[in-house]
C-alpha cells in the first residue's frame, strides 16, 4: 500500500516528536553554576549597596548589588567559563577578582573586603610547614601600627585563588609565614611589597623578587659558635643533628662557624623523627655538646622530647633553637622566640608603611642579635659552671 502524503506527513512528526524525548532529558539535567558571597569593609562590617559586574568568556555582563547583609547573588550560570568579578562600592576602592572558573553543579564563595583610600593594611598569610605560627602571629599584631588581617591557606580549599584574590586587594603589605604561602605569593603576586619569613632555609629556594624581603629565623653561625664556645669554654668536639633534605646549608655553615673557632663537628643527618635515637646514641661519648637548629627535623611532635631526654640522659649539653627548648630541659637556647620574630617583622613593616624602607632593602637577613637562655637547673644536673660576666638575657 502506497502511503498517502497525510500518512508520511504524520509519521515525520511522530520520529521528531520521539527524538524530543530523548533529547529533553539531557537538556533537563545540565548543571548549572553559580558565584555568591558577601563584601563589607575592612573591619568585616557587611556593606549594603554594593554593585557587582560579573563577565567573562562567553558570560554577561551579569549585574547584582549587595542587600542589608551584604549579601550578593549571581545564579544559573553557564559552566566552563573563565570569568572575573569586580565589587565597587560608593568610597571605596574597587575590587576585581580575576580568573575564577564556573563550575557546574557548585557554587563558588567569593567574599569582598573594601578598604576605603585612606585606610592602610597588612595581610599575614601563613601555613605550617613545618613551624608553628601562632605566637609569630601574637608578635605582629601586639606591635603593628596598621589592621592585621590573618589568612590560613591550609583552609582554603583553593589556595593559589585565595592568594590572588588577596593580590586584586591590594594590601599595603603581605607578611608569609611558612614556606608554601612564600611559594605563592612570589608566583601569584608581584606588584605588593612583601615579606617572607619562617622557612628553614630561605637560600634554597627561589623566593626573592624586586618587591620582597626575607627574615631569617636562624642566627647568624659564627655567633651562635660563640655564644655556646662562651657558655662551655672547653668546647672541642660538637655533634650537630639535622634535617638531611633542608638543612645542609645551616649544617655547612655551622661546620665553617665552629671550625674557625678550632671546634671539631660531627654530623648527623636524619630525615624523619624514626633516625633520631640511632643518631643520637652514635654520638654518646664522641661529643662535648649538642646542637640542632630550628628545622623540619626539629619542629615534628616529639622531637623535642626525644632529644632533651637524650642530652640529659647521656649528660651532654644541648644548645637548642628557641626559649621553649630552654624551659623543658636545654641547657640553653641561642635564637629569639617566634613571638620575638613576629615583633621584629611588625618593626620593619612599620618602616616599610611609612615609606622609609623598600621590603627589597630587607634582603636575607636575620631578626636581630638573638637571646641567650639558660636552664640553671639543667647546668647543675650536668655539672656545667656557667662562668661569670657572660651576657645571659634569661635564665630559667
Amino acid at each position: 500500500m502506497t502511503a498517502t502524503p497525510r500518512s508520511r506527513i504524520s509519521a515525520a512528526l511522530a520520529m521528531s516528536f520521539a527524538g524530543l524525548l530523548f533529547i529533553a532529558p539531557a537538556f533537563a539535567h545540565v548543571e548549572v553554576a553559580t558565584i555568591s558571597g558577601t563584601v563589607a569593609d575592612s573591619a568585616g562590617k557587611p556593606l549594603a549597596g554594593v554593585r557587582l559586574r560579573l563577565a567573562g568568556d562567553g558570560i554577561g555582563p551579569n549585574w547584582a548589588t549587595t542587600d542589608d547583609r551584604g549579601r550578593y547573588r549571581f545564579p544559573a550560570l553557564s559552566p566552563h567559563h573563565v570569568c572575573s568579578v569586580t565589587a565597587d562600592g560608593s568610597g571605596f576602592r574597587s575590587i576585581q577578582y580575576e580568573g575564577m572558573v564556573t563550575e557546574p553543579g557548585r557554587t563558588r564563595r567569593v567574599d569582598f573586603r573594601l578598604k576605603r583610600p585612606e585606610e592602610r593594611e597588612i595581610v599575614v598569610l601563613v601555613t605550617r610547614d613545618p613551624f608553628p605560627y601562632d605566637a609569630f602571629v601574637r608578635g605582629i599584631q601586639a606591635q603593628a601600627s596598621s589592621p592585621v588581617r590573618v589568612i590560613d591557606l591550609d583552609r582554603e580549599r583553593d589556595q593559589a585563588e585565595a592568594v590572588r584574590r588577596v593580590g586584586a586587594e591590594k594590601p599595603d603589605l603581605i607578611v608569609t609565614a611558612g614556606l608554601r604561602a612564600a611559594r605563592l605569593v612570589r608566583r601569584e603576586v608581584r606588584d605588593i611589597p612583601s615579606i617572607a619569613t619562617l622557612i628553614t632555609d630561605p637560600r634554597r629556594h627561589d623566593l626573592k623578587t624586586d618587591s620582597s624581603g626575607l627574615l631569617f629565623i636562624q642566627p647568624d653561625a659564627d655567633r651562635l659558635i660563640e655564644r655556646v664556645s662562651a657558655v662551655l669554654p672547653a668546647l672541642k668536639r660538637v655533634g650537630i643533628v639535622y634535617q638531611a633534605d633542608t638543612s645542609s646549608l645551616l649544617a655547612h655553615d655551622l661546620r665553617q662557624a665552629a671550625e674557625r673557632r678550632g671546634v671539631q663537628v660531627e654530623f648527623r643527618l636524619c630525615r624523619s623523627v624514626g633516625d633520631l635515637q640511632p643518631a643520637l646514641n652514635s654520638l654518646r661519648g664522641r661529643i662535648d655538646a649538642l646542637i640542632v637548629p630550628d628545622d623540619e627535623l626539629t619542629s615534628i611532635p616529639g622531637a623535642r622530647e626525644i632529644i632533651t631526654s637524650w642530652a640529659i640522659r647521656s649528660r651532654v649539653p644541648l644548645a637548642a633553637p628557641t626559649p621553649e627548648w630552654a624551659e623543658h630541659g636545654a641547657l640553653l637556647s641561642y635564637s629569639a622566640s617566634y613571638e620575638r620574630l613576629g615583633e621584629e617583622t611588625s618593626r620593619l613593616a612599620g618602616r616599610i608603611l611609612s615609606g622609609a624602607l623598600l621590603a627589597a632593602d630587607i634582603g636575607t637577613r636575620g631578626a636581630g642579635d638573638p637571646d641567650l637562655l639558660v636552664n640553671r637547673d639543667t647546668a647543675r644536673r650536668l655539672g656545667v659552671q656557667i662562668p661569670a660576666g657572660i651576657p645571659i638575657d634569661t635564665i630559667f
